[in-house]
């Protein structure tokens, strides 16, 4: 899948993509705070989800060399976790701009677990480690759920031309 096959690897991997996404994110907002260049916001949200995608990628890399990790078993609740729902608990109206700028906090949310990850990853505190990979992934799930409102939203108001679809 990556070509980082330790799990310190992947966490730094992991944490300089979300670093990106984050600045991705705040520059779209800042485009569409404007009010200018919406297409180029639009470039830059696209961008962002790459870098989310790449992140997600090596988070799940590195929780998954912590789950068989020989010689360390995991609890079973830490090896039977469920990701966590990104559902929002009561229905929030946010601006496409409010979406990225709540993505990239979560962006930098996960980078911030993936570093503290490492770090306990180097040091063989695997379960730890695991805990921290498991936190950084849930934030993730939550930028992309942020990334995704923003492009609804920008979809909603800048949209597309369905008719030209059509011809």
């Amino acid at each position: 899948m990556t070509a980082a096959h330790d799990p310190t690897d992947h966490h730094m991997a992991a944490a300089r993509h979300h670093e990106q996404a984050a600045y991705f994110h705040r520059e779209a907002s800042r485009h569409y705070q404007i009010g200018k260049d919406y297409a180029h916001a639009a470039h830059q949200a696209l961008v962002a989800h790459g870098h989310e995608l790449r992140a997600m990628e090596h988070g799940q890399e590195a929780r998954a060399a912590y789950a068989r990790h020989e010689g360390s078993p995991l609890p079973g609740y830490l090896a039977r976790a469920t990701p966590q729902s990104t559902a929002v608990a009561a229905p929030q109206r946010l601006t496409g701009a409010e979406h990225h700028v709540a993505a990239a906090g979560h962006h930098d949310a996960a980078s911030q677990r993936h570093v503290k990850a490492g770090a306990h990853g180097s040091a063989d505190h695997h379960i730890r480690a695991h805990h921290e990979t498991q936190k950084a992934l849930d934030h993730g799930k939550h930028a992309i759920f942020h990334a995704d409102q923003a492009a609804l939203a920008h979809m909603e108001l800048y949209g597309c031309q369905p008719e030209a679809d059509t011809i």
